[in-house]
């Protein structure tokens, strides 16, 4: 019976002997996951302040691109305005135009009624001018005329009262 114990008892330290050498392995293995976990950790860490910082630089990126965003904004709003003003402009100087078009066209066709009655009072004060000339003459010629008579009654006249 005490041999029975005894190998009872050297089976029971065989298998906690091979239990303690596989829970040395796993040991090692939880020693080696852990130094792992913490290298990987310490990864983690490292990328998370590099990350932070990006983010801390995305954000400051953000936040220009955002007063920029806005400032555009602002200019588009001011163009937009602007353009709303011209297009308004344009359509008064468009309605200006056709009116200055309009009164061109009146003051043209005036312009032409009166160059035609010029030239027809230019030919007319021609004619008259002509007319005056020719009446000018006879009565240069009548006057003429009218002197001879005259010295002639004269003569007559004289011939007479020398009788």
């Amino acid at each position: 019976e005490s041999e029975r114990g005894m190998k009872v008892i050297e089976n029971r330290a065989l298998k906690d002997e091979e239990k303690m050498e596989l829970q040395e392995i796993q040991l090692k293995e939880a020693k080696h996951i852990a130094e792992e976990a913490d290298r990987k950790y310490e990864e983690v860490a490292r990328k998370l302040v590099i990350i932070e910082g990006d983010l801390e630089r995305t954000e400051e990126r953000a936040e220009l691109s955002e007063g920029r965003v806005r400032q555009s904004e602002e200019e588009l709003r001011l163009l937009d305005h602007s353009l709303k003003s011209l297009v308004a402009a344009e359509a008064k100087y468009s309605q200006k135009e056709d009116k200055y078009e309009e009164e061109i066209k009146v003051l043209t066709d005036k312009l032409k009624e009166a160059e035609t009655r010029a030239e027809f009072a230019e030919r007319s004060v021609a004619k008259l001018e002509k007319t005056i000339d020719d009446l000018e003459e006879k009565l240069a010629h009548a006057k003429e005329e009218n002197l001879n008579m005259h010295q002639m009654l004269d003569q007559t006249l004289l011939e007479l009262n020398n009788m």
